[in-house]
């Protein structure tokens, strides 16, 4: 089986499991049943300021613990195998890799498509490029340096009072958006849909700050994606990057984007994209398995440290519901 077919397995087999957790979360909200902890994963602003909170103050936010649990292993994975969160984990990232499945499907689209795949071989394109990438990197510092500036009192004091209920907020916003009620963040929504079906992961090239968080940890990464000078021939069958770096025309790739997907050492004919660590050869259809093993590894280490579960009981969540404009049967 060829890695891009194991990818996709491994992105569907992601995306089911975070479909089942909204589905839980949803009969939480209208049913009462039990809030599901990993659905954390949505609340990655949360996890970094736990995580923030934890090295200032010695405190583990009590509420949603998993946040900051499921940060700290894809740091922990990042930087052992790079960023595959981004390649192979993320849900956002397998929507948009199915709107490019799309257009590739639409032979019109494909072919001004690859008009478009030249020109970012161009200076100007690549000057053009590098600029529009620059804003996700300084919304990530940005937001982690307000944080590291932050009194570790008045961390303490939001971690009680806002992101307490920070799943029912983002739950509560989806909710809106869908019944009309967040126009202005549906046209944005819409129009990065639109810009992603034109540009591939448009949103993680150009928008994503979790990636760009994550992406610096990649360049740190024991495990490298190389290519060989001696054996390229420079026939550029490797440049099918979806987040548009030029395999090409680098000899490493543990850069701040590589989202580690192996498209190109996959589509290289001549062997000279090499996955290695400590010098040494990695197959990569193992690479799947320890990413595996890495990440689920970790956060089953972080409950049996007891960082997982939070500590609200049904009827404190049921209080936050209601404060949030949720009424549902069960609650009153």
């Amino acid at each position: 089986m060829e890695i891009q077919s194991v990818r996709r397995n491994v992105q569907i087999f992601f995306f089911l499991l975070i479909s089942s957790g909204v589905y839980e979360f949803y009969k939480f909200v209208y049913c009462g049943s039990n809030r599901p902890d990993f659905t954390d994963a949505f609340l990655p602003i949360a996890g970094v300021f736990d995580v923030i909170l934890k090295v200032k103050t010695g405190i583990t936010d009590p509420f949603h613990p998993a946040a900051m649990a499921i940060i700290l292993s894809t740091i922990f994975t990042t930087l052992l195998i790079g960023k595959s969160f981004c390649g192979w984990i993320c849900p956002v990232g397998t929507i948009l890799d199915f709107l490019t499945y799309l257009r590739v499907r639409n032979l019109r689209f494909e072919l001004e498509f690859n008009k478009l795949n030249r020109m970012r071989e161009t200076g100007i394109f690549r000057i053009l490029d590098a600029i529009l990438r620059t804003p996700k990197y300084l919304i990530a510092f940005w937001f982690i340096y307000v944080m590291i500036k932050m009194p570790a009192q008045a961390m303490i004091m939001i971690a009680r009072q806002s992101n307490v209920d920070a799943d029912i907020k983002l739950f509560k916003f989806w909710i809106d958006l869908f019944h009309g009620k967040e126009n202005s963040y549906a046209v944005i929504f819409l129009l990065i849909i639109g810009f992603s079906f034109i540009i591939p992961r448009f949103w993680c090239r150009y928008l994503c700050p979790l990636g760009a968080f994550y992406g610096v940890f990649n360049m740190f990464s024991l495990l490298r994606l190389r290519r060989e000078k001696t054996v390229c021939k420079n026939c550029r069958d490797c440049n099918v990057c979806p987040v548009g770096l030029l395999p090409f025309k680098s000899i490493e790739f543990n850069n701040t984007e590589c989202i580690m997907c192996l498209k190109c050492q996959d589509s290289c004919s001549t062997g000279a994209l090499k996955l290695e660590i400590f010098g040494r050869s990695f197959p990569k259809l193992l690479y799947p398995i320890v990413l595996l093993v890495l990440f689920f590894g970790s956060i089953a280490i972080f409950k049996m440290l007891g960082v997982w579960h939070s500590v609200l009981t049904l009827r404190e969540e049921a209080f936050l519901l209601l404060k949030n404009g949720f009424n549902s049967h069960w609650i009153r």
